[in-house]
């Protein structure tokens, strides 16, 4: 009793349930020996089916030749060669069966007075039968003597058969016996076999309830005083948890709200995110007209100088125009000065060509002719020299205009070209604002995702406020049910 106060109630329960498994072990242990003789496939088992085997081959024809000496009967009556034929391999199919089942019990029946009545006793007779059918009678039959055949039938095969009759009615009898026998030693051990469980049962109940009985008995006052530190416990811990729940809750009220601030911050965030993309496109589309304007008047730059080119070609042409009109001018004087010289000639001739009355007739026409000629010639060249004189002063006039159109695309294209500087220099404001718009966007988006992270963290921190404030419920009512227990514990 000493050492068992001594134990503590971890070892005092530890000794409590080795005692149940030592009873339990041996009940098992009895259980298992005695159910082992009985079992199926034990050896009480296998000497009844044995038994039952051997009742079930002895009343067939298998060991029982019953039937050998009925077709040795009919061997004697087989009306032709075909019939006896028949009979005498249905005969040795019969002894070949009866041969395979001695075989058979001689490995599986234990000595004993079964094993020699079945394979000595019955098998002796039947051997002689069967070796004397066989080589003497059916031959006897096949030769033709049946009055031979007859009397080995009447005197020597009749006898073996009964002979063995006999030996197998003992076998059935002796099988019979065994069986029942060892039903009834079947029956007997398994009564034994309730009494030797109830009486373990009994020991080992007593021996369990006097172990029980010692141990509850060092555990009561351990459990009283232990019941006592554990209710102060459980009153001192639902205080410290209800006190903790109340600040829990009021972090999670402050928690909320703060969440709820980061989400509007994040909300504005997200906005002004929006804003900056919206200025950032807008400032590059801005960007990119510029560029495009500049491009253009690039392009109107190069044609206004083509232009002026142009025009200074076109003036150089002119020019060379009235100076050509000026020697058409002078080639129209001459040509006047011919026609008129023609003209003279022509009435210097006419009057020389009257003079020589009917000889000079032809020589007047060509004179006529020629002055009609001339007079043309002098027409035309007056034409032409009013229409040289046109063109030269339409032509002075294109010098003149040419000259004020070259200088009016001289001051254009210096217009264009400031223009393109001042939109060069908005081309740099605008991509300058590009980069910087680029910025504060990336900024924003930094900061928009800062607080959706602060925002998941407090959101996370709520969960863990509300997962903390029912774990605190939950502790409470484990310190109420703890408690209770203490309550149950003491009585």
């Amino acid at each position: 009793m000493s050492r068992l106060s001594q134990l503590t109630v971890m070892g005092k329960l530890t000794l409590l349930v080795g005692v149940f498994l030592i009873g339990f072990t041996a009940i098992g242990a009895i259980t298992f020996a005695a159910l082992s003789r009985v079992r199926i496939n034990g050896p009480m088992y296998r000497e009844i089916t044995r038994s039952k085997e051997v009742l079930a081959d002895v009343v067939s024809p298998s060991l029982y030749i019953v039937e050998s000496d009925r077709l040795m009967q009919e061997s004697l009556e087989a009306g032709d060669l075909v019939e006896l034929r028949a009979i005498m391999d249905r005969s040795t199919k019969l002894r070949e069966e009866y041969e395979a089942r001695h075989r058979h019990w001689e490995a599986e029946l234990t000595d004993g007075e079964l094993r020699t009545q079945l394979l000595e006793t019955s098998f002796a007779p039947a051997e002689r039968f069967f070796k004397l059918r066989d080589e003497q009678m059916f031959p006897a039959i096949l030769a033709g003597d049946l009055s031979r055949a007859r009397e080995l039938a009447t005197s020597s095969l009749e006898p073996l058969y009964e002979e063995h009759r006999k030996a197998i009615d003992s076998v059935v009898a002796t099988a019979t016996s065994s069986a029942s026998e060892l039903e009834g030693r079947a029956n007997q051990a398994v009564t034994w076999t309730l009494y030797e469980l109830v009486a373990a049962s009994l020991l080992i109940a007593l021996i369990s309830a006097a172990a029980a009985w010692l141990i509850a008995r060092s555990l009561v006052s351990r459990l009283q005083h232990a019941s006592v530190v554990l209710s102060s416990t459980a009153t001192q811990m639902s205080a410290s948890s209800r006190e903790q729940q109340s600040r829990v809750g009021e972090q999670s009220a402050s928690t909320s709200e703060i969440a709820a601030t980061v989400k509007e911050i994040s909300a504005t965030s997200r906005d002004l995110v929006k804003t900056a993309e919206e200025l950032s496109l807008g400032a590059a589309r801005a960007a990119g007209l510029a560029l495009e304007g500049r491009g253009g008047l690039e392009r109107m730059d190069a044609r206004m100088r083509a232009l002026s080119t142009s025009t200074g070609s076109i003036s150089v042409k002119l020019s060379a125009i009235r100076e050509k009109t000026n020697d058409i001018n002078v080639v129209v004087t001459t040509i006047t000065k011919v026609a008129d010289q023609t003209n003279l000639l022509s009435v210097n001739a006419a009057i020389e060509a009257e003079k020589a009355g009917e000889y000079g007739l032809g020589f007047l026409v060509v004179a006529r002719e020629i002055r009609r000629l001339a007079d043309q010639a002098a027409v035309a060249t007056l034409d032409i020299e009013d229409m040289v004189r046109q063109m030269q002063g339409a032509v002075s006039t294109g010098v003149m205009e040419m000259d004020k159109f070259d200088d009016e695309v001289r001051t254009s294209v210096k217009a264009v070209q400031e223009v393109s500087e001042q939109l060069g220099g908005v081309i740099e404001e605008v991509e300058g604002f590009h980069g910087r718009f680029d910025a504060l966007k990336e900024g924003m988006r930094s900061q928009s995702l800062g607080a959706e992270q602060i925002n998941d963290a407090m959101v996370s921190l709520a969960d863990g406020a509300q997962q903390t404030a029912a774990s605190l419920r939950e502790f409470n009512a484990a310190t109420d049910g703890l408690r209770d227990v203490v309550a149950n514990l003491r009585t």
